[in-house]
């Protein structure tokens, strides 16, 4: 056997164990959206994933630490998604800021399902600090880039109002006053529109930089 043809299977078993450890995050996704934390057991997650219970075991070392997991994933999801967005956007500071606020309103992200999964870990944050340290871990960066466009913004445009801090915590507060409505009033509100109401909010803001959408 060439040392090629034995690195085959492991690379298999590799393939196979990461596919197996993200169909029980899946699942674990799909079971809080519908049954929140309370409702979400081993059995839930691995009847959704159609695997056994031994699976779990094998992957994780307890229901707490699928959960880090979980949250782990969508944490980084969003980051890798508005970084991207980020790089691509070019040097403006107002193309910069749209193309990570639209990240936001985006079917991956700004769907029910993964809404309803961030609410219900925020709700528990107080009780279990390990998810806000997650949160924060991936969010700090986030932050910093909006207090950056900010400041840029406000420097180039003589917005002499804009305080960066002030103004990246009310943008962050919008986002996730819009995502609650898109969750508990989807009817009333979709996640166009909310992204319509995020960028009229930018045109009140920096309006020689963005334009009310219409």
């Amino acid at each position: 056997m060439t040392q090629a043809t034995a690195k085959k299977p492991t690379k298999g078993r590799t393939a196979t164990r990461e596919a197996r450890r993200q169909q029980l995050i899946n699942a674990t996704i799909d079971s809080i959206s519908k049954r929140g934390f309370s409702g979400t057991t081993l059995a839930t997650v691995t009847k959704g994933a159609k695997l056994s219970h031994g699976i779990v075991n094998f992957h994780f070392d307890s229901k707490e630490s699928l959960y880090v997991e979980t949250l782990g994933f969508l944490a980084q999801e969003h980051y890798d998604l508005w970084t991207a967005a980020l790089e691509k956007a070019g040097p403006n500071p107002a193309d910069q800021m749209a193309a990570m606020l639209n990240v936001d309103f985006e079917q991956t992200v700004c769907s029910a399902k993964k809404l309803a999964v961030w609410f219900a870990f925020w709700g528990q944050a107080k009780q279990r600090p390990t998810y806000l340290n997650i949160h924060n871990s991936f969010d700090e960066h986030r932050t910093s880039e909006l207090k950056r466009l900010c400041s840029e913004l406000a420097k180039d445009g003589g917005y002499d109002h804009i305080t960066p801090i002030e103004t990246t915590r009310s943008i962050e507060s919008i986002i996730d006053g819009l995502w609650l409505q898109v969750l508990l009033y989807p009817q009333s509100l979709s996640r166009t529109e909310a992204r319509k109401n995020c960028f009229n909010y930018l045109a009140c803001l920096f309006p020689k930089h963005f334009s009310r959408c219409t």
